[in-house]
């Protein structure tokens, strides 16, 4: 099964290393190391208005690392293809690596209006489509007419090699309109659920138009044995008095459906199926966890892969040396078709 790591972001709201520039990259450094022991392809960066620039985070990555390839989260109404094309070239002349694209639309309300940007409800996946198609035709040297953009302009120089040409991958929705984007995507990132909720997901992303598979967000908490982990989960991630609050704050601002359904579930119960737990305390903006035994998760890991899980995003651990566990549950899953 492929994996993909994510990148902490600085900013404390969203666990990450707020801190000296120096100190910060010290903790993507370090989650770097330890994404590529693993054998993680791929490092996810989110984009918060809080957090470094998510291109920035992008190449430090790549600067910290030998083989990871980012995915850096790109916002079409903040961005124009163009430009997020020639930063793409220009990061992969200077690595040597394939940098991919996130496409979100933005998580939470308000973000669009406070920079005096008018939402577009109605037609974001139209233009998340557009906007991967133009990038597209930008780094082949293609003219691209869509319905948003009229695009005539030369390829960045150097012009990139074609065999790195991105990946794209942009978060599920449960709206129509997603439709329109997903022939487009390699993969739509989707939170763990439970087996028959993602089933439906996957069914219905497919009957969109997705060819490429999920990439399933998930927390691991393993240990040698089912109770250890159990023990380890509650201790860790209970949650304090700021994650409740920080939770709240989150809950009314949120727009993403992905978020909203992860709510909704742990609302209903904090355990699903056999190992897949919404129990922790900063549920509402981490994702849900699979804990238990190496078998226990892995044997759920192989569960989802039946359902087209391909990749397997791991979410952020408590503490770096957690992948040492984590990886002790993907030597028992099969690698990637």
């Amino acid at each position: 099964m492929e994996t993909f790591t994510i990148c902490p972001a600085h900013g404390d709201v969203f666990a990450g290393a707020p801190g000296p520039g120096d100190k910060y990259a010290e903790v993507v450094a370090d989650h770097c190391r330890a994404a590529e022991r693993l054998g993680a392809a791929a490092m996810l960066i989110y984009d918060f208005w809080q957090s470094l620039d998510p291109w920035v985070a992008g190449q430090l990555v790549l600067s910290r690392s030998t083989t990871l390839e980012p995915i850096v989260a790109v916002n079409p109404a903040l961005t124009h293809p163009a430009v997020a094309a020639r930063a793409l070239a220009g990061l992969v002349h200077l690595y040597g690596r394939r940098v991919n694209l996130n496409v979100v639309a933005g998580a939470k309300t308000g973000e669009l209006e406070a920079l005096g940007l008018e939402p577009d409800p109605g037609g974001k996946y139209e233009r998340m489509a557009d906007f991967v198609g133009a990038l597209g035709g930008v780094l082949r040297g293609e003219p691209y007419t869509g319905s948003r953009y009229r695009i005539r302009i030369a390829p960045p120089e150097p012009v990139p090699d074609p065999a790195l040409a991105p990946r794209v991958l942009a978060p599920g929705s449960r709206s129509d309109g997603i439709a329109a984007l997903l022939p487009r995507l390699d993969r739509a990132l989707v939170m763990a659920k439970p087996r028959a909720d993602l089933a439906e997901e996957r069914d219905r992303l497919a009957a969109g138009g997705l060819e490429g598979g999920l990439a399933m967000l998930v927390g691991i908490v393993a240990r040698d044995t089912d109770e250890e982990a159990w023990e380890t989960a509650h201790r860790h991630h209970a949650g304090t008095r700021r994650d409740a609050l920080t939770r709240k704050v989150f809950e009314r601002q949120i727009t993403s459906s992905q978020h909203r359904a992860n709510l909704s579930l742990a609302a209903e119960a904090p355990r699903r199926d056999e190992c897949l737990w919404y129990g922790a305390g900063r549920i509402g903006i981490d994702c849900p966890k699979l804990v238990g035994s190496y078998e226990t998760v892995a044997a759920a890991l192989r569960a989802y892969r039946e359902l087209d899980v391909r990749t397997v995003v791991i979410d952020l651990p408590f503490d770096v040396t957690e992948y040492e566990h984590v990886a002790k549950v993907l030597a028992l899953c099969p690698q990637e078709d």
